[in-house]
């Protein structure tokens, strides 16, 4: 049996003759448009690889892909053989080859929803109701929204809703190697940022492989990585998603300078050296330490303690160290 044949067999489902990925992007003259950071992926070896990182999938489970293009990881997700597969495709050129797709499953009791818009404002709960059934979200994400749709993502998480309602709803999904890298990095690694903390508190991220820029079409400048992100059953704070995210950037918008720096940001300057010393104190937290060198738990102690502060000195929720003077004083005082 030729390897072809046992790759296929071992994938899943047998499809029926379709073009292959190239002819299917010749023949609709579908090139990869920058503004939308798309680059193909043609080797179905590898996009099998994607999938196979999801785990089981069985045949009464929901995938969830985003931004699917020509269809190639598609076409690895139907050999899983799912019960229901929903795309979320922005650009309408690839609506052909996705409902090609869908009549080559319908007699095989898939059902395939295509939808043509944009995943950062698609409404999952309205369009997947039923949440007895598992879902997997799978996606080669343009790199473009790649960050903002994690942090959203896991603000969904935090809030048990979207498409986290249910605590089993793994993501796994495409970065540019070094985004990929900081989402996984451990705390004292030079890679590690607000990405890193904020990805760590809610899921569990692993770094699963990485994919040379060179398999894609076109060559993007950078490689790409193959992240898995499992839901924790227990998250690691109560605290508004918000405003932990505000502590942590903050925290990191200085992150070779003393992780104090950073922090103190978060309060005006007539108030900042006392109120961070003391918050830092109250944290049990070394106030010299980078913010690289952080540990997800010293992150949140500091949240905690500037939860508590900004409870009893509302004033100073409001404070932004960006803004032009005036305008920083006025939001304290009003």
């Amino acid at each position: 049996m030729s390897t072809a044949a046992v790759r296929v067999l071992k994938s899943g489902l047998r499809l029926p003759p379709l073009p292959t990925l190239r002819d299917i992007v010749k023949l609709y003259n579908l090139r990869a448009v920058k503004q939308l950071s798309q680059n193909f992926l043609m080797d179905e070896r590898l996009t099998d690889k994607i999938v196979k990182q999801c785990g089981r999938i069985d045949s009464k489970d929901v995938v969830l892909e985003v931004g699917p293009g020509p269809g190639g990881i598609t076409r690895s997700i139907i050999r899983r053989e799912p019960k229901h597969i929903v795309v979320v495709e922005k650009d309408a050129r690839f609506l052909p080859t996705l409902e090609l797709l869908r009549e080559c499953v319908a007699p095989l009791n898939i059902q395939m929803q295509i939808f043509v818009d944009d995943i950062l404002t698609f409404n999952i709960e309205n369009h997947l109701p039923d949440i007895t059934q598992r879902l997997h979200l799978i996606g080669n994400l343009p790199f473009s929204i790649s960050t903002r749709l994690l942090i959203n993502w896991l603000e969904d998480v935090s809030l048990r809703r979207g498409a986290f309602r249910r605590h089993d709803t793994c993501m796994t999904l495409t970065f540019q190697k070094e985004v990929a890298e900081r989402i996984c990095a451990p705390f004292g690694h030079e890679q590690r940022c607000r990405l890193s903390v904020m990805s760590q508190i809610w899921t569990q991220p692993f770094l699963k492989f990485v994919i040379p820029g060179t398999a894609f079409v076109p060559k993007p400048e950078v490689d790409v990585g193959v992240v898995k992100l499992m839901p924790l059953k227990e998250p690691k704070t109560t605290l508004d998603f918000r405003l932990v995210e505000k502590v942590v950037r903050h925290i990191f918008n200085m992150r070779q300078k003393y992780c104090r720096r950073g922090f103190g940001t978060l309060f005006p300057p007539d108030q900042r050296e006392s109120v961070t010393f003391e918050l830092f104190k109250e944290a049990d937290v070394e106030d010299t330490l980078r913010p690289f060198q952080l540990s997800v738990d010293e992150c949140l102690r500091l949240a905690t303690a500037y939860s508590n502060f900004i409870q009893k000195n509302p004033e100073v929720e409001s404070y932004n160290f960006r803004a032009p003077k005036r305008e920083a004083f006025e939001a304290k005082v009003s």
